[in-house]
């Protein structure tokens, strides 16, 4: 059974691998010259995507070696994890776009601080969809949950969140795969065991309730109004709650 031990590993992984291309993105933007904002922006343009890239590369290797052995000691046995692609080039291009517009005001540094929290999300794409594609090729059926690793998160990766360890393929966990916000501390997590998994810290059956009562609170099923009925009935749970109403 996968542990918060084994969690927390997985995201010092990961957390350590986005310290390192932060650190270089930073060396890089100080290294420009801001007095120019087009020739800063397109020198961006073409860092960014390969600091994506190669830093994905590495967050993605240490998941796969990281399912590895979680795959052995819970049911033994080899097997070889695949990597999954990293953030594609236009994507990594389209966040440097929206981010290079403070290049031309009165604080450049908000670039660099957009850009600082899109390079998480991007560095984290590997890891995250590395456990997912192998959950889904691997024979021996192991599931995956998106499991918050925070004291608290916020309402809508809690929604997410409250489904447990359903999720057999990528195509099956759907949106709750896809959808990363910028320093979301989510992490996929694989489980090999037959009997209900439990990670401590974890509970997805309370996530669960919080989002059954904001449903029939929104009357909707709409995901984006539920998330918003969850933060005004459980201000507390939630680092996005919303207090007074």
């Amino acid at each position: 059974m996968t542990t918060r031990r084994d969690l927390n590993e997985l995201s010092a992984l990961g957390s350590r691998a986005v310290e390192l291309a932060r650190a270089e993105l930073e060396a890089f933007f100080y290294g420009l010259d801001l007095s120019k904002p087009e020739l800063a922006r397109d020198a961006l343009l073409e860092f960014m995507p390969m600091l994506a890239q190669e830093y994905g590369d590495v967050a993605a290797t240490a998941a796969a070696e990281w399912y590895e052995a979680q795959r052995f000691a819970q049911i033994g046995g080899s097997y070889q994890a695949v990597l999954a692609d990293t953030v594609s080039v236009g994507q990594t291009q389209g966040s440097v776009r929206y981010a290079a517009g403070h290049l031309f005001g009165d604080d450049p540094s908000q670039t660099l601080a957009l850009l600082s929290g899109a390079m998480q999300r991007f560095v984290l794409y590997g890891a995250r969809d590395t456990i997912a594609r192998n959950v889904g090729r691997d024979s021996a059926r192991p599931r995956f949950a998106r499991v918050p690793t925070g004291a608290k998160t916020c309402a809508w990766c809690t929604m997410l969140a409250s489904r447990g360890f359903v999720y057999l393929t990528r195509e099956t966990a759907g949106i709750a795969r896809d959808h990363y916000h910028d320093d979301c501390d989510c992490q996929v997590i694989a489980d090999f065991s037959k009997d209900a998994a439990h990670i401590e810290g974890y509970d997805p059956d309370g996530m669960y309730d919080m989002y059954l009562a904001a449903r029939q609170a929104a009357g909707s099923g709409d995901q984006k109004m539920i998330a918003a009925e969850m933060r005004r009935m459980f201000p507390e749970s939630f680092t996005d709650g919303v207090a007074g109403n």
